[in-house]
């Protein structure tokens, strides 16, 4: 291929513009802007679907297999380097088969520019997402860093040939949100490996001069123009963590110079910084990603990955896909401004009729301008005159600037205060207690008085004890909803507290399709077979209300296969050897695309295992 497109003889201009809505120029192409069916790859031009300075990105229709796809074209414009980096990018991605990769169909030449044919993902990046939401929950945050890590670790450990060489393992070099997609359907895609490279070799994707990639994501290895491995992925994983949290890049200095002396001082605001409630596991996970000293990151994306499915599984139930999905799906959804906490100011004046002398075991109660130190009995409560103009630091301070000295000589005016009766202005006030003080805060914090939604909120969060509490102070009624009967399952199991569910699943029946599952998996795990199938039936046709049904199909088909594996297991037959293995079969069919799901390796284990505990049989 030629450096330089060949350009056409100068009548041919008019025709090929008609055909192919595009123009040659001398020594340049024109490239199709997306509102004709300009033939490219194994389809038909159908929209642009974006532009970038090495490529452009179209839509094409494929008639023959009725579906979309689409295919980045390199610009005409190109140079040696960018070419190199683009066929790069073609030989790396097309040797990359993962569900969580973006998958390539084909490559080839149009009009002597390289292009690349991969699937048409139904479904926005990472930045869009943050754009439009702001920072996300949670639960979606770990199910995204999961996710990404599956696609890193498998990158990271691949074996494959480059250009006539073996090569052990790839590095990204480019992870940042807009190379992440989020699929309607819940799985994220890792794609755009434009500068990746072999772990333990140098290709041609830049010189040695430049640094590639956007520069708030980089690590500082890569800005310093260091050798990198794959410790500079996880660095950039963890940005694109933190910027899902907070909404906001954890660098957004422009300027390179700037931003190299921020990563190289971990300067950036931490994550305690944001009013947003994170689970400090992962605060530390995040930040521990982040640091300059590659020795002090994760190591692995494999080990960033067992560590977010341990913080997932106890913020929810529901598997990475299944989040993702009820999450991009969400109707109505708002945006969700994170902001830096409020901090109280260093200096507080304090001015009033009166305050009190704090001794070791009292507390501070202000009301109608006077505080009232109240020390535990058999001590009096006591006051000190303050003047009115007089201002103070602080209460602390002004205890400090007290001393015993001045408490003594103020002993008379205490004295005479000892025995009179508190007027109704200065009568200690009734202060909130735990259980009222945490009802307003979770009040404000969900913006709602509905103690049952409080509650719902509260199990979501994986927050099992305040939720607890929270169910004990439910009326019967509040109890009885079905909202407050589903949630209170969920606590239960999140509580692993399994008598109480026992007894909450066989006294108190809920029509609801979740609750029939729960219900057959505690016949299952008695290997009660029978009744075990038969709430499964009762589950598949019953609605579920706070369940994807689409998810509660999958645990359905899993746990029949469960039950049909024990069936043959109590009394081995043909029979029940089909049945279960078809039931298995099914299970594998459902996460195909997923085959680092527990379930998918739980098929493919029970159907190795069936096939040769078949020899149990008779006859």
């Amino acid at each position: 291929m030629e450096d330089t497109p060949i350009s056409p003889e100068p009548d041919d201009v008019s025709d090929k513009l008609d055909l192919f809505s595009f123009k040659r120029l001398r020594n340049a192409v024109i490239l199709p802007d997306g509102t004709k069916p300009v033939p490219l790859g194994s389809g038909v031009i159908t929209s642009l679907l974006g532009t970038g300075g090495m490529s452009n990105v179209y839509e094409i229709w494929n008639s023959h297999l009725e579906m979309s796809r689409a295919v980045k074209l390199l610009h005409p414009n190109y140079t040696l380097e960018s070419k190199q980096r683009f066929e790069t990018e073609v030989r790396i991605t097309a040797k990359l088969n993962h569900p969580n990769i973006v998958e390539i169909h084909a490559v080839g030449d149009w009009n002597n520019l390289p292009y690349i044919e991969m699937e048409k993902i139904d479904g926005f990046t990472l930045e869009k997402l943050v754009v439009d939401r702001g920072g996300l929950p949670i639960e979606v945050c770990t199910s995204i860093g999961i996710m990404v890590c599956r696609a890193l670790s498998f990158a990271h450990s691949h074996e494959y040939t480059l250009y006539g060489k073996e090569y052990r393992g790839i590095i990204h070099r480019d992870l940042k949100p807009n190379n992440i997609m989020v699929t309607k359907n819940g799985l994220v895609k890792l794609m755009d490996f434009g500068i990746a490279k072999p772990i333990d070799a140098s290709i041609h994707t830049t010189d040695a001069t430049s640094v590639m990639g956007t520069i708030q994501y980089l690590s500082p290895e890569q800005l310093e123009g260091k050798n990198v491995d794959i410790r500079s992925d996880i660095y950039s994983l963890g940005t694109v963590l933190y910027e899902l949290v907070t909404g906001v890049r954890a660098f957004p200095e422009t300027n390179i110079s700037k931003l190299m002396i921020s990563k190289a001082k971990n300067d950036f605001k931490t994550l305690d910084s944001f009013a947003v409630r994170v689970p400090p596991r992962f605060k530390r996970t995040v930040h521990r990603c982040m640091n300059h000293d590659r020795r002090r990151r994760v190591q692995t994306a494999t080990q960033l990955q067992a560590i977010l499915t341990e913080i997932h599984k106890t913020i929810t139930a529901y598997s990475p896909e299944q989040v993702m999905k009820q999450f991009v799906n969400a109707e109505d959804a708002e945006k969700a401004v994170i902001t830096l906490r409020s901090r109280l100011p260093r200096r507080v004046g304090l001015a009033g009729a009166g305050v009190a002398v704090l001794v070791a075991g009292t507390v501070a109660v202000r009301q109608s301008g006077v505080f009232t130190a109240r020390a535990p009995q058999p001590a009096r409560t006591v006051y000190v005159t303050v003047p009115q103009q007089e201002k103070v630091d602080s209460l602390q301070s002004f205890i400090k600037t007290m001393g015993a000295k001045n408490v003594s000589a103020a002993r008379p005016k205490i004295k005479s205060m000892q025995n009179k009766p508190l007027s109704p202005a200065l009568a200690p006030a009734q202060v909130p207690g735990p259980e009222e003080r945490m009802i307003e805060e979770l009040k404000n914090q969900y913006a709602t008085s509905d103690l049952v939604a409080i509650f719902e909120n509260e199990v979501k969060a994986g927050q099992y004890p305040r939720a607890q509490r929270i169910f004990s102070l439910l009326s019967a009624d509040q109890a009885r909803t079905k909202t407050a009967a589903i949630f209170h399952l969920r606590l239960l199991k999140g509580l692993n507290d399994r008598n109480e569910l026992k007894k909450t699943l066989l006294e108190t029946p809920v029509e609801d399709g979740e609750f029939y599952m729960e219900k057959a998996r505690f016949y299952l795990s008695g290997r009660d077979v029978a009744q075990c199938l038969a709430n499964l039936d009762f589950s598949a046709k019953t609605p579920a209300a706070f369940f994807d049904q689409a998810a509660l199909r999958q645990e359905i088909l899993y746990a029949r296969a469960q039950c049909y594996s024990a069936e043959f297991d109590q009394k081995p037959s043909q029979a029940a050897l089909k049945k279960a293995m078809d039931a298995w079969f099914e299970v594998k069919s459902q996460f195909r695309l997923s085959p680092d799901h527990a379930y998918f390796q739980k098929a493919v284990f029970e159907m190795q295992r069936l096939g040769e505990e078949s020899g149990k049989i008779k006859g």
